[in-house]
């Protein structure tokens, strides 16, 4: 395996132990918006949309560099 894939593993697996041992529910509050959800559905929807947002960007970088003008 490459390097980052192991790199890659090994935080998506701190991520998921360091979600389940805080697993209380909790308030977020967001302008007028309040909502109350366990934290670790906190945690992992925040990792889950910045793997997504890293995704995109690399996508469209990609996407810019390879067209030829």
């Amino acid at each position: 395996m490459k390097f980052k894939t192991l790199i890659a593993i090994f935080i998506g697996a701190l991520i998921v132990v360091f979600s389940l041992q805080n697993a209380e529910s909790i308030d977020v509050r967001f302008f007028l918006w309040k909502v109350t959800a366990s934290r670790v559905l906190i945690i992992l929807g925040s990792f889950g949309f910045g793997i997504l947002v890293g995704i995109l960007l690399s996508a469209k970088r990609r996407l810019i560099n390879t067209k030829t003008y």
